[in-house]
Protein backbone atom coordinates (compact mmCIF):
# COMPACT_ATOMS: atom_id res chain seq x y z
CA UNK A 1 0.00 0.00 0.00
CA UNK A 2 2.85 2.35 0.82
CA UNK A 3 4.45 1.88 -2.63
CA UNK A 4 1.09 2.31 -4.31
CA UNK A 5 0.53 5.61 -2.50
CA UNK A 6 4.02 6.77 -3.43
CA UNK A 7 3.37 6.00 -7.10
CA UNK A 8 0.02 7.77 -7.04
CA UNK A 9 1.71 10.83 -5.55
CA UNK A 10 4.38 10.71 -8.27
CA UNK A 11 1.76 10.34 -10.97
CA UNK A 12 -0.25 13.25 -9.62
CA UNK A 13 2.89 15.40 -9.39
CA UNK A 14 3.88 14.57 -12.99
CA UNK A 15 0.44 15.40 -14.33
CA UNK A 16 0.21 18.67 -12.38
CA UNK A 17 3.68 19.70 -13.53
CA UNK A 18 2.91 18.86 -17.15
CA UNK A 19 -0.41 20.72 -16.97
CA UNK A 20 1.18 23.84 -15.47
CA UNK A 21 3.85 23.85 -18.15
CA UNK A 22 1.50 23.53 -21.07
CA UNK A 23 -1.11 26.02 -19.84
CA UNK A 24 1.29 28.79 -18.81
CA UNK A 25 3.03 29.00 -22.16
CA UNK A 26 0.32 30.89 -24.02
CA UNK A 27 2.30 33.31 -26.16
CA UNK A 28 2.64 31.46 -29.44
CA UNK A 29 4.05 33.08 -32.60
CA UNK A 30 1.79 30.84 -34.69
CA UNK A 31 -1.17 33.06 -33.79
CA UNK A 32 0.50 36.14 -35.27
CA UNK A 33 1.79 34.19 -38.27
CA UNK A 34 -1.73 33.14 -39.20
CA UNK A 35 -3.10 36.64 -38.59
CA UNK A 36 -0.25 38.44 -40.39
CA UNK A 37 -0.52 36.14 -43.42
CA UNK A 38 -4.13 37.17 -43.99
CA UNK A 39 -4.36 39.88 -46.69
CA UNK A 40 -7.06 41.75 -44.74
CA UNK A 41 -5.07 42.06 -41.49
CA UNK A 42 -4.03 45.56 -40.46
CA UNK A 43 -0.31 46.07 -41.24
CA UNK A 44 0.27 48.04 -38.04
CA UNK A 45 -0.97 45.11 -35.93
CA UNK A 46 0.86 42.24 -37.62
CA UNK A 47 3.69 42.21 -35.06
CA UNK A 48 1.61 43.05 -31.98
CA UNK A 49 0.92 40.42 -29.32
CA UNK A 50 -2.07 42.53 -28.28
CA UNK A 51 -3.92 41.18 -31.32
CA UNK A 52 -4.82 38.06 -29.32
CA UNK A 53 -3.76 38.80 -25.73
CA UNK A 54 -4.89 41.22 -23.01
CA UNK A 55 -1.25 41.72 -22.05
CA UNK A 56 0.47 43.77 -24.82
CA UNK A 57 3.64 41.74 -24.21
CA UNK A 58 1.82 38.47 -24.94
CA UNK A 59 1.01 35.51 -22.75
CA UNK A 60 -1.67 35.20 -20.13
CA UNK A 61 -5.37 35.71 -20.77
CA UNK A 62 -6.57 36.10 -24.34
CA UNK A 63 -8.81 38.99 -25.35
CA UNK A 64 -12.18 38.65 -27.10
CA UNK A 65 -10.57 38.32 -30.53
CA UNK A 66 -8.08 35.72 -29.29
CA UNK A 67 -10.88 33.60 -27.84
CA UNK A 68 -12.98 33.90 -30.99
CA UNK A 69 -9.89 33.06 -33.08
CA UNK A 70 -9.47 29.79 -31.15
CA UNK A 71 -13.17 28.95 -31.44
CA UNK A 72 -12.89 29.45 -35.21
CA UNK A 73 -10.25 26.74 -35.34
CA UNK A 74 -7.33 29.18 -35.78
CA UNK A 75 -8.74 30.29 -39.14
CA UNK A 76 -9.50 33.82 -40.35
CA UNK A 77 -13.07 33.46 -41.57
CA UNK A 78 -15.35 36.12 -43.12
CA UNK A 79 -17.54 35.98 -40.00
CA UNK A 80 -14.51 36.60 -37.79
CA UNK A 81 -13.52 39.65 -39.88
CA UNK A 82 -17.03 41.07 -39.65
CA UNK A 83 -17.12 40.51 -35.91
CA UNK A 84 -13.80 42.33 -35.31
CA UNK A 85 -13.50 45.19 -37.87
CA UNK A 86 -10.80 46.82 -35.72
CA UNK A 87 -8.45 43.94 -36.59
CA UNK A 88 -8.93 44.13 -40.37
CA UNK A 89 -8.71 46.79 -43.09
CA UNK A 90 -12.12 48.13 -44.14
CA UNK A 91 -13.49 50.86 -46.37
CA UNK A 92 -16.24 53.31 -45.40
CA UNK A 93 -18.87 50.73 -46.29
CA UNK A 94 -17.40 48.19 -43.91
CA UNK A 95 -15.91 45.98 -46.62
CA UNK A 96 -12.40 44.56 -46.24
CA UNK A 97 -10.03 46.15 -48.76
CA UNK A 98 -6.36 46.41 -49.58
CA UNK A 99 -5.59 50.16 -49.78
CA UNK A 100 -3.40 51.59 -52.53
CA UNK A 101 -2.31 55.28 -52.88
CA UNK A 102 -3.71 55.61 -56.42
CA UNK A 103 -6.01 58.12 -58.16
CA UNK A 104 -7.03 58.47 -61.79
CA UNK A 105 -7.28 61.55 -64.03
CA UNK A 106 -10.88 62.07 -65.10
CA UNK A 107 -11.38 61.92 -68.87
CA UNK A 108 -8.08 60.15 -69.46
CA UNK A 109 -7.69 56.47 -70.12
CA UNK A 110 -3.89 56.56 -69.95
CA UNK A 111 -2.99 58.60 -66.85
CA UNK A 112 -2.86 57.66 -63.19
CA UNK A 113 -1.51 59.44 -60.12
CA UNK A 114 0.61 57.52 -57.61
CA UNK A 115 1.69 58.91 -54.24
CA UNK A 116 5.09 57.85 -52.88
CA UNK A 117 6.95 59.28 -49.86
CA UNK A 118 4.68 62.31 -49.71
CA UNK A 119 5.11 63.14 -53.41
CA UNK A 120 2.74 62.52 -56.29
CA UNK A 121 3.65 61.34 -59.76
CA UNK A 122 1.66 61.20 -63.00
CA UNK A 123 2.16 57.97 -64.93
CA UNK A 124 1.16 58.00 -68.60
CA UNK A 125 0.87 54.48 -69.96
CA UNK A 126 0.49 55.70 -73.56
CA UNK A 127 3.71 57.75 -73.70
CA UNK A 128 5.38 55.62 -71.02
CA UNK A 129 6.41 58.71 -69.09
CA UNK A 130 6.53 59.67 -65.41
CA UNK A 131 6.60 63.23 -64.06
CA UNK A 132 6.25 64.72 -60.62
CA UNK A 133 2.98 66.52 -59.92
CA UNK A 134 3.21 69.79 -57.98
CA UNK A 135 -0.44 70.84 -58.00
CA UNK A 136 -3.65 68.87 -58.06
CA UNK A 137 -5.14 68.26 -61.52
CA UNK A 138 -8.42 69.99 -62.26
CA UNK A 139 -10.32 66.77 -62.77
CA UNK A 140 -9.52 63.66 -60.82
CA UNK A 141 -11.42 60.74 -59.54
CA UNK A 142 -10.00 59.85 -56.14
CA UNK A 143 -9.66 56.15 -55.69
CA UNK A 144 -7.92 55.47 -52.40
CA UNK A 145 -8.50 51.77 -52.38
CA UNK A 146 -8.94 48.82 -54.65
CA UNK A 147 -11.33 46.11 -53.54
CA UNK A 148 -9.93 42.64 -54.13
CA UNK A 149 -12.22 39.79 -54.83
CA UNK A 150 -13.29 38.42 -51.49
CA UNK A 151 -11.82 35.02 -50.87
CA UNK A 152 -14.19 32.11 -51.08
CA UNK A 153 -15.00 31.18 -47.50
CA UNK A 154 -13.80 27.71 -46.64
CA UNK A 155 -16.39 25.42 -45.12
CA UNK A 156 -15.75 25.78 -41.41
CA UNK A 157 -15.98 22.69 -39.21
CA UNK A 158 -19.28 22.32 -37.47
CA UNK A 159 -19.07 23.81 -33.96
CA UNK A 160 -19.78 20.44 -32.34
CA UNK A 161 -17.02 18.51 -34.18
CA UNK A 162 -13.82 17.53 -32.39
CA UNK A 163 -10.57 18.03 -34.31
CA UNK A 164 -7.79 15.55 -33.40
CA UNK A 165 -4.18 16.69 -33.79
CA UNK A 166 -2.38 13.33 -33.88
CA UNK A 167 -2.63 10.16 -35.95
CA UNK A 168 -2.92 8.15 -32.72
CA UNK A 169 -4.74 8.54 -29.42
CA UNK A 170 -2.27 6.72 -27.16
CA UNK A 171 -1.78 3.53 -29.13
CA UNK A 172 -5.11 3.38 -30.97
CA UNK A 173 -5.40 5.30 -34.26
CA UNK A 174 -7.62 8.34 -34.55
CA UNK A 175 -9.62 9.02 -37.69
CA UNK A 176 -7.77 12.27 -38.38
CA UNK A 177 -7.73 12.86 -42.16
CA UNK A 178 -4.29 13.43 -43.72
CA UNK A 179 -4.36 16.38 -46.11
CA UNK A 180 -3.05 15.98 -49.63
CA UNK A 181 0.69 16.62 -49.85
CA UNK A 182 1.17 16.76 -46.07
CA UNK A 183 3.86 14.73 -44.30
CA UNK A 184 3.50 13.80 -40.62
CA UNK A 185 6.03 12.23 -38.27
CA UNK A 186 4.86 9.59 -35.78
CA UNK A 187 7.28 9.03 -32.88
CA UNK A 188 6.49 6.90 -29.81
CA UNK A 189 8.58 6.07 -26.75
CA UNK A 190 7.74 3.38 -24.20
CA UNK A 191 9.52 2.18 -21.02
CA UNK A 192 7.83 -1.20 -20.44
CA UNK A 193 10.47 -3.40 -18.80
CA UNK A 194 11.04 -2.22 -15.21
CA UNK A 195 8.78 -2.85 -12.26
CA UNK A 196 6.67 0.33 -12.09
CA UNK A 197 5.94 -0.33 -8.40
CA UNK A 198 9.61 0.33 -7.67
CA UNK A 199 9.51 3.61 -5.77
CA UNK A 200 12.79 4.71 -7.38
CA UNK A 201 11.85 3.75 -10.94
CA UNK A 202 9.22 6.44 -11.70
CA UNK A 203 6.86 4.18 -13.67
CA UNK A 204 9.68 2.43 -15.53
CA UNK A 205 11.53 5.59 -16.57
CA UNK A 206 14.85 4.01 -15.55
CA UNK A 207 14.30 0.93 -17.70
CA UNK A 208 15.18 0.06 -21.27
CA UNK A 209 13.18 2.15 -23.74
CA UNK A 210 11.34 1.16 -26.91
CA UNK A 211 11.48 4.07 -29.39
CA UNK A 212 9.53 3.70 -32.64
CA UNK A 213 9.40 6.11 -35.56
CA UNK A 214 7.41 6.53 -38.75
CA UNK A 215 5.96 8.84 -41.41
CA UNK A 216 2.50 9.35 -42.87
CA UNK A 217 1.97 11.08 -46.23
CA UNK A 218 -1.28 12.25 -47.82
CA UNK A 219 -1.61 11.19 -51.47
CA UNK A 220 -5.02 12.87 -51.67
CA UNK A 221 -7.32 14.42 -49.09
CA UNK A 222 -8.75 10.94 -48.52
CA UNK A 223 -5.91 8.47 -49.16
CA UNK A 224 -2.60 8.27 -47.30
CA UNK A 225 0.37 5.91 -47.00
CA UNK A 226 2.92 5.38 -44.26
CA UNK A 227 5.85 3.45 -42.85
CA UNK A 228 6.80 2.72 -39.24
CA UNK A 229 9.57 0.79 -37.44
CA UNK A 230 9.97 -0.55 -33.90
CA UNK A 231 13.23 -1.79 -32.26
CA UNK A 232 14.68 -5.25 -31.70
CA UNK A 233 13.10 -5.94 -28.31
CA UNK A 234 9.74 -6.34 -30.07
CA UNK A 235 11.14 -8.11 -33.15
CA UNK A 236 12.42 -5.19 -35.27
CA UNK A 237 9.15 -4.98 -37.25
CA UNK A 238 8.83 -2.63 -40.20
CA UNK A 239 5.25 -1.69 -41.02
CA UNK A 240 3.99 -0.40 -44.38
CA UNK A 241 0.39 0.70 -44.58
CA UNK A 242 -2.23 2.56 -46.59
CA UNK A 243 -5.41 4.21 -45.38
CA UNK A 244 -8.56 5.83 -46.69
CA UNK A 245 -10.79 8.40 -45.02
CA UNK A 246 -14.21 7.00 -45.91
CA UNK A 247 -16.26 9.38 -43.76
CA UNK A 248 -15.33 12.72 -42.22
CA UNK A 249 -17.31 14.61 -39.58
CA UNK A 250 -15.59 17.85 -40.55
CA UNK A 251 -17.26 17.58 -43.96
CA UNK A 252 -20.72 16.95 -42.59
CA UNK A 253 -20.75 13.15 -42.23
CA UNK A 254 -22.40 11.76 -39.07
CA UNK A 255 -19.18 9.97 -38.04
CA UNK A 256 -15.56 9.78 -39.12
CA UNK A 257 -14.30 6.45 -40.47
CA UNK A 258 -10.73 5.60 -41.37
CA UNK A 259 -9.92 2.20 -42.92
CA UNK A 260 -6.32 1.02 -43.06
CA UNK A 261 -4.45 -2.09 -44.12
CA UNK A 262 -0.87 -2.76 -43.04
CA UNK A 263 1.81 -5.38 -43.60
CA UNK A 264 4.54 -5.69 -41.00
CA UNK A 265 7.55 -7.98 -41.21
CA UNK A 266 9.91 -8.93 -38.38
CA UNK A 267 13.70 -8.70 -38.60
CA UNK A 268 13.49 -5.57 -40.75
CA UNK A 269 10.76 -6.92 -43.04
CA UNK A 270 12.48 -10.24 -43.80
CA UNK A 271 10.16 -12.86 -42.22
CA UNK A 272 7.17 -13.50 -39.95
CA UNK A 273 4.83 -11.23 -41.87
CA UNK A 274 1.53 -10.06 -40.40
CA UNK A 275 -1.31 -8.44 -42.35
CA UNK A 276 -3.68 -6.25 -40.35
CA UNK A 277 -7.00 -4.65 -41.22
CA UNK A 278 -8.31 -1.93 -38.93
CA UNK A 279 -11.25 0.45 -38.95
CA UNK A 280 -11.26 3.56 -36.78
CA UNK A 281 -14.75 4.89 -36.04
CA UNK A 282 -14.87 8.32 -34.40
CA UNK A 283 -17.87 10.25 -33.15
CA UNK A 284 -17.82 13.73 -31.60
CA UNK A 285 -19.87 14.26 -28.46
CA UNK A 286 -19.23 18.00 -28.65
CA UNK A 287 -16.45 20.01 -30.26
CA UNK A 288 -14.52 19.33 -27.04
CA UNK A 289 -14.80 15.52 -26.91
CA UNK A 290 -14.69 12.50 -29.20
CA UNK A 291 -15.07 8.73 -28.70
CA UNK A 292 -13.40 5.98 -30.75
CA UNK A 293 -14.14 2.36 -31.60
CA UNK A 294 -11.35 0.46 -33.40
CA UNK A 295 -11.76 -3.20 -34.47
CA UNK A 296 -8.60 -4.87 -35.83
CA UNK A 297 -7.98 -8.21 -37.53
CA UNK A 298 -4.35 -9.40 -37.69
CA UNK A 299 -3.57 -12.42 -39.89
CA UNK A 300 -0.26 -14.19 -39.23
CA UNK A 301 0.11 -12.59 -35.80
CA UNK A 302 2.88 -13.70 -33.41
CA UNK A 303 3.81 -12.97 -29.78
CA UNK A 304 5.53 -9.64 -29.42
CA UNK A 305 8.62 -11.20 -27.79
CA UNK A 306 9.15 -14.05 -30.28
CA UNK A 307 12.52 -14.53 -31.98
CA UNK A 308 12.43 -12.36 -35.12
CA UNK A 309 14.90 -14.64 -36.94
CA UNK A 310 12.72 -17.75 -36.61
CA UNK A 311 9.97 -18.53 -39.08
CA UNK A 312 7.07 -19.10 -36.72
CA UNK A 313 3.50 -20.08 -37.55
CA UNK A 314 1.06 -17.25 -37.10
CA UNK A 315 -2.36 -16.89 -35.51
CA UNK A 316 -5.35 -14.79 -36.51
CA UNK A 317 -6.07 -12.29 -33.75
CA UNK A 318 -9.23 -10.23 -33.30
CA UNK A 319 -8.94 -7.10 -31.18
CA UNK A 320 -11.43 -4.41 -30.21
CA UNK A 321 -10.31 -1.02 -28.95
CA UNK A 322 -12.29 1.86 -27.46
CA UNK A 323 -11.07 5.29 -26.47
CA UNK A 324 -11.97 8.89 -25.76
CA UNK A 325 -10.39 12.33 -25.85
CA UNK A 326 -11.66 15.39 -23.96
CA UNK A 327 -10.31 18.92 -24.30
CA UNK A 328 -9.86 20.63 -20.93
CA UNK A 329 -8.39 23.67 -22.69
CA UNK A 330 -8.37 24.62 -26.39
CA UNK A 331 -4.99 22.94 -26.89
CA UNK A 332 -4.87 20.47 -23.97
CA UNK A 333 -6.69 17.11 -23.98
CA UNK A 334 -7.09 14.19 -21.61
CA UNK A 335 -7.13 10.75 -23.27
CA UNK A 336 -7.97 7.18 -22.28
CA UNK A 337 -8.25 3.89 -24.17
CA UNK A 338 -8.56 0.11 -23.81
CA UNK A 339 -7.76 -2.59 -26.39
CA UNK A 340 -8.52 -6.29 -25.87
CA UNK A 341 -7.98 -9.46 -27.90
CA UNK A 342 -11.29 -11.25 -28.29
CA UNK A 343 -10.17 -14.77 -29.28
CA UNK A 344 -8.25 -17.06 -26.93
CA UNK A 345 -5.68 -18.13 -29.55
CA UNK A 346 -4.73 -14.50 -30.06
CA UNK A 347 -4.10 -14.05 -26.33
CA UNK A 348 -1.22 -16.61 -26.27
CA UNK A 349 -1.99 -18.19 -22.87
CA UNK A 350 1.20 -20.30 -23.03
CA UNK A 351 3.59 -17.38 -23.68
CA UNK A 352 4.90 -15.59 -20.61
CA UNK A 353 1.95 -14.80 -18.41
CA UNK A 354 -0.28 -14.51 -21.46
CA UNK A 355 -2.50 -11.62 -22.47
CA UNK A 356 -4.92 -11.84 -19.57
CA UNK A 357 -6.15 -8.24 -19.61
CA UNK A 358 -6.76 -5.48 -22.12
CA UNK A 359 -4.07 -3.00 -23.00
CA UNK A 360 -5.13 0.14 -21.16
CA UNK A 361 -3.66 3.60 -21.32
CA UNK A 362 -4.31 7.19 -20.48
CA UNK A 363 -2.46 10.45 -20.95
CA UNK A 364 -2.49 14.19 -21.43
CA UNK A 365 -1.82 15.88 -24.77
CA UNK A 366 -0.60 19.38 -25.61
CA UNK A 367 -1.03 20.73 -29.14
CA UNK A 368 0.64 23.79 -30.63
CA UNK A 369 -1.46 26.80 -31.65
CA UNK A 370 -0.95 25.93 -35.32
CA UNK A 371 -2.19 22.37 -34.62
CA UNK A 372 0.84 21.04 -36.51
CA UNK A 373 2.63 19.65 -33.47
CA UNK A 374 1.49 17.57 -30.49
CA UNK A 375 3.15 16.04 -27.44
CA UNK A 376 1.43 13.38 -25.31
CA UNK A 377 2.56 12.09 -21.93
CA UNK A 378 1.19 8.54 -21.66
CA UNK A 379 0.83 5.64 -19.22
CA UNK A 380 0.10 2.16 -20.57
CA UNK A 381 0.58 -1.55 -19.82
CA UNK A 382 1.39 -2.41 -23.45
CA UNK A 383 4.85 -2.20 -25.05
CA UNK A 384 3.85 -2.41 -28.73
CA UNK A 385 2.65 0.33 -31.06
CA UNK A 386 2.29 -1.33 -34.50
CA UNK A 387 -1.09 -2.45 -35.86
CA UNK A 388 -0.79 -6.01 -34.51
CA UNK A 389 1.35 -5.38 -31.42
CA UNK A 390 -0.67 -2.57 -29.85
CA UNK A 391 -3.16 -5.09 -28.37
CA UNK A 392 -0.47 -7.20 -26.58
CA UNK A 393 0.24 -6.43 -22.91
CA UNK A 394 3.37 -6.63 -20.77
CA UNK A 395 2.16 -10.06 -19.67
CA UNK A 396 4.00 -11.49 -22.68
CA UNK A 397 7.22 -10.34 -20.95
CA UNK A 398 6.29 -12.04 -17.63
CA UNK A 399 5.48 -8.54 -16.35
CA UNK A 400 2.53 -7.12 -14.45
CA UNK A 401 -0.20 -6.09 -16.88
CA UNK A 402 -2.68 -4.87 -14.25
CA UNK A 403 -3.34 -1.19 -13.62
CA UNK A 404 -0.44 -1.29 -11.15
CA UNK A 405 1.78 -2.24 -14.10
CA UNK A 406 1.30 1.00 -16.03
CA UNK A 407 4.57 2.40 -17.34
CA UNK A 408 5.42 5.83 -18.66
CA UNK A 409 5.88 6.87 -22.28
CA UNK A 410 5.24 9.68 -24.72
CA UNK A 411 4.13 10.37 -28.28
CA UNK A 412 5.36 13.11 -30.60
CA UNK A 413 3.74 14.09 -33.88
CA UNK A 414 4.71 16.88 -36.24
CA UNK A 415 3.43 18.03 -39.60
CA UNK A 416 6.57 18.80 -41.60
CA UNK A 417 4.71 20.25 -44.59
Amino acid sequence: MKKRKENLIKLFTLLVFFYLVVVTVNARPEYLKIYAANPFSRPELRSKCSVCHVNPQGGGERNAFGKAFINAGFEITPDLRKQFPDRFVTDEGGQQVAKLPVSFVEGSDAEAIVEMNGRRYVINTRTKSVKELEGAPEKTIAVTSVKPKDEKPAPAPAPDVYRPVDVRLINLPTAMPIARGSLWTDFTHRFPFSDPTDSAGIFGLDSLALPSFGFTYGLTDRIHIGAYRSPGDVGRPILFYAGASLLNEQKGDPISLMARVGIEGRDNFKRNFTTSFEFSFARSITRHAQIYVVPTISVGDRPINSDPKSNLPGETAFALGIGAAVNIRPSVALMAEANYRLNEAGRYPGVGLGIRRPVVGFGIQKASASRKHAFSLTFTNGPGTTFSQRSQTRGIFFADDTLHGLTIGFNLSRRLF
